[in-house]
Formats: structure tokens, sequence, C-alpha cells
């Protein structure tokens, strides 16, 4: 039964998105640094050739699937958050000179980048290599502890859930803020 919420089809284009994307940030990096003398012709040529070489590759085709969902519902995020802040009267010029001068946001931008490049990977990635190292002759699977299984789920979930790495994760987030509040410019 096909119903509105279908994509079905588009799945049929899942190499569209991926060149078309690969395309634009090649193309963006070679005319902002004008690598080629600045000419868009050959900028045009040099991002086409890039983008038909991602595409060859299913894995690169399945990451950037993964994370262009991903970005756009950050960049639609931080959009709204500047939408409330101009609601609650801030003006153009105090939110551009913290996005400038403040390197906690850029900090948090690039963190967030990283995450979803993290997570693309493993969801490409995870289980096969998982899969790889359970197959020599040394392996042992363990499924009563949760961590040595050959479901890639199934370990990450049970090393993020393991008290010693939780408590791990909450003293390092202790001390990056207390890094970052001492040596902020109100300190003395």
């Amino acid at each position: 039964m096909v119903t509105v919420l279908d994509v079905g089809l588009l799945q049929a284009f899942d190499f569209v998105f991926p060149f078309i994307f690969i395309w634009a940030i090649v193309y963006a990096i070679l005319q902002k640094t004008k690598a080629t003398g600045g000419s868009v012709g050959i900028d045009s040529i040099i991002a086409t050739v890039a983008a038909f070489m991602s595409i060859l590759s299913p894995a690169v085709t399945q990451i950037i699937n993964f994370m262009i969902p991903w970005f756009a519902v950050v960049i639609i995020f931080f959009l709204l958050l500047l939408l409330v802040f101009r609601t609650f009267g801030a003006k153009d010029e105090h939110i551009l000179s913290a996005l400038t001068h403040d390197k906690s946001v850029l900090w948090v931008i690039l963190g967030i980048g990283l995450v979803i490049v993290f997570a693309a990977f493993s969801n490409v990635f995870g289980q096969s290599y998982t899969e790889q190292a359970f197959q020599g002759e040394g392996a042992m699977v363990n499924a009563t502890t949760g961590v040595a299984t050959t479901s890639f789920e199934t370990n990450v979930a049970g090393i993020l859930s393991n008290p010693k790495v939780l408590g791990v994760i909450i003293l390092f987030a202790i001390a990056v803020f207390a890094i970052a509040l001492l040596s902020g410019s109100n300190a003395k």
C-alpha cells in the first residue's frame, strides 16, 4: 500500500544527493581558495570529476547519505535558535559578534559535526569490522557481558551504559567546564 510518507522511490536516486553535495563542496573550496586561478570552468570540471569518483564508492555514498539529513536537522535547529534569539530582542550585531568573537560557539559546532561524522562512519563500517574481528580462531563471544558480541549496536550500547565509562564521561565534562570557567576573561 502506498502512503504519503513512502520514500521508497527516492532510494533509487540515493546517488544524486552525494553527487550534488560533493560537487558543491569541492566547487566552493576551489572558488574560495582560487587554487586553479579562479576559473569557473576548470573548477566546475574538477568538482564534477570528484563527484563522479565519489559516487563510484558505495561506502562514500552511504556515509554522505547518513550525514546529510543529520546536518540538515542541525542547521534547521540553529536557524530556529537564531529565530528564538531574534524573537527575544537580540540584534543582528549581537548575534554576529557572538558567532565571530566567542570561540565556544565554534567549538560546539565543530563538536556536533565531528559526532555526526563519527556516527556516519560507525553506521557504515561498524558492523562489518565487528564481524571481521570475530572471524579469527582466538575470537570468543561472551554474550553475558554485552560488550563482546558480534552485534556492533549491542557492543556500543554496552560500552556507553557501562558505569565506568559513564563516570569517565561525567568527570571529563566537569573538567572541561572547570577549565573553561577558570580560564575565562573574568578569572583573576
